[in-house]
């Protein structure tokens, strides 16, 4: 099988890199000067629907570059799912999702959907016909959201839950009708997270003021100023008046207003809201009393700085995994229970069908080292993974779902040598006993560099973090970085 080189570096610091954020444009809310209740309302919305808003969705790759890379001017092409590495990814390149605690990653920061990921509409869109306006694709109410958590979300209210007896992932929870006290099922997220969608609704509500609205009598109140029933008004506005703006919310509006070049009146300006929904209705806006937000986080994310490197060969490398990508490699093969999840995912098995990946013709002459990433599967329970190298099982792996967490794990396996075939099995034969798989990668040391117990120092434990710099993409694991060339 053909090579290409791999080189290890070490990792001398991580160094913080501030993003600059797009000013408030000079006048941007001068309009609102004297404005009050819905005439206030109804001119913030002619100002935060300007701007741009992109294509909903897609999770194919789009970039020219060789590895691909993720590219901010890719936006207009490829959609939303390519904003959320800019507007949702924490400084340790995990995918913040505020629907479940579980810890997962964009593949090369592609902004794809990855395993058990939805693009989920904050306030639900056919609460105003779905996609026949921009609302639909706006970013301020659109979020990478845990799949389980948004299947059992639909388009339910918010509320104040009571008991979680519907559906409790430990962040994400939800109420049924019957006992939530509102005669419907109602949902609440982390109270970090509650001040986050009420705003979001908020925005939604006063950008999109004029939009038809679904007669849903119990959550809608169907007409432009108020829009909400009493009921949801008052849980909004306990959400905001509870959970404050964040650096994080702010960082992510800041990250919007890049991109779509228009703001949330109620993340720079949080006592809007009062003066529409909430204790202020009713007076006229004076601006210099109100407080603004803008500029008071500190917005920013890592970047590596790389020393010289010791070689290594990459034998099989695959930063995104589908079905075509495996059977792509001289020997790979994905067998017919392998799903492709889009580009960047594959699940391991199909209806009652085991899913197995292989690859043949290896030659592992030195220490050679598996390196690939994995979670459960939408609606497992646990999952099971055999690895065989050369038909021997040489590791097995068994992970148990606690608490609806899809956490994605790096795992590690020495691979002996002398082995020309791997085999990856997903042993189980159900949805419910069923993995997701990321990236996988089989490194092979270069005898002239003699790198020692190199191979031996990456563990289970080490989590990887991604990042693409320079065309090359970097794997950090503690003080090295693993720099991945070779098949994409």
């Amino acid at each position: 099988m053909k090579t290409s080189r791999l080189s290890i570096v070490l990792l001398a610091a991580l160094l913080p890199v501030y993003l600059c954020a797009e000013p408030i444009p000079a006048g941007y809310y001068d309009s609102i000067q004297g404005k009050s209740d819905s005439i206030l309302k109804s001119t913030l919305s002619l100002i935060c629907r300007g701007g741009v808003r992109y294509e909903y969705g897609t999770n194919q790759y789009h970039s020219t570059s060789n590895p691909p890379e993720w590219m901010a001017g890719d936006l207009k092409a490829f959609g939303t799912w390519q904003a959320f590495p800019l507007t949702d990814i924490r400084e340790d390149g995990s995918i913040w999702d505020m629907y479940s605690n579980s810890q997962r990653y964009f593949p090369n920061k592609q902004g794809e959907s990855g395993c058990s990921l939805n693009i989920e509409h904050c306030l639900p869109k056919s609460w105003w016909g779905g996609t026949v306006n921009d609302a639909y694709k706006d970013l301020y109410h659109l979020n990478p959201s845990d799949q389980r958590a948004n299947s059992q979300k639909s388009n339910y209210a918010p509320g104040h839950v009571k008991k979680g007896d519907k559906f409790d992932n430990g962040s994400f929870r939800m109420d049924k009708a019957t006992s939530s006290g509102y005669g419907y099922i109602c949902f609440e997220p982390a109270p970090e997270y509650r001040g986050d969608f009420a705003r979001a609704y908020f925005y939604i509500a006063t950008a999109y003021e004029d939009l038809t609205w679904t007669a849903y009598a119990e959550y809608i109140n169907n007409n432009s100023y108020l829009m909400f029933s009493p009921a949801i008004q008052q849980v909004l506005l306990d959400w905001h008046r509870a959970d404050p703006v964040s650096e994080k919310e702010l960082c992510r509006a800041e990250a919007i207003s890049s991109i779509q070049h228009n703001r949330n009146p109620y993340i720079d300006y949080p006592e809007l809201v009062e003066y529409i929904w909430g204790s202020k209705k009713g007076r006229a806006i004076v601006m210099d009393s109100l407080s603004c937000t803008y500029g008071t986080a500190a917005c920013y994310e890592y970047q590596p700085t790389v020393l010289p490197c010791i070689c290594y060969d990459t034998l099989i490398s695959l930063p995104a995994i589908t079905a075509a990508l495996v059977n792509a490699i001289p020997g790979g093969s994905a067998n017919s229970g392998i799903q492709s999840n889009g580009t960047s995912s594959i699940t391991m098995g199909k209806s009652n069908t085991d899913g197995e990946i292989s690859f043949s013709g290896l030659n592992t002459t030195d220490s050679t080292v598996l390196i690939f990433r994995a979670s459960p599967y939408n609606s497992a329970t646990s999952y099971k993974l055999e690895i065989y190298a050369n038909d021997v099982l040489i590791r097995t792996i068994q992970e148990t779902v606690v608490q609806e967490t899809r956490n994605e794990v790096y795992y590690t396996t020495p691979i002996p040598v002398g082995t020309t075939s791997i085999r990856i099995l997903s042993v189980g034969g159900s949805t419910s006993k069923r993995a997701c798989m990321q990236e996988l990668y089989l490194l092979k040391p270069l005898p002239e560099d003699n790198p020692g117990t190199a191979i031996a120092d990456i563990h289970d434990s080490d989590r990887p973090s991604k990042i693409v710099r320079d065309g090359h993409i970097y794997i950090v694991r503690g003080n090295k970085t693993y720099s991945v060339l070779g098949i994409q």
